[in-house]
């Protein structure tokens, strides 16, 4: 069953692996404003956040990944606690589209 779901909605309370910008490596922290790079590979269920960025680094959707629909927001970083088991994690939160693709828009590699 195929679901939709606006950015905003999609990508707020995404909790975080990495907490460093992807270029300039610096740590970022709650209350940092970042862009955000997701993406979805055709055939995947689930998105993923691979890539942030910091303030000063914001990045840009240049060559789009044919066969995935990828995504650039911008937000802040904050907790989101879960009460039961008393841990924290870094989240996407204020969230807002910057730039998007879709999959037919990249271009074959060879």
């Amino acid at each position: 069953m195929l679901v939709t779901a606006p950015v905003e909605q999609l990508l707020t309370g995404f909790q975080l692996a990495e907490t460093r910008c992807s270029f300039c490596k610096t740590a970022l922290q709650e209350g940092d404003t970042v862009s955000a790079y997701a993406v979805q590979y055709a055939g995947d269920e689930s998105w993923s956040v691979p890539r942030l960025y910091c303030r000063t680094c914001r990045s840009t959707i240049e060559d789009p990944t044919l066969g995935a629909t990828e995504l650039l927001a911008e937000g802040r970083l904050g907790l989101t606690m879960d009460a039961t088991t008393q841990r924290t994690s870094l989240t996407l939160l204020g969230i807002e589209r910057v730039a998007q693709s879709a999959p037919e828009d990249g271009r074959a590699t060879l």
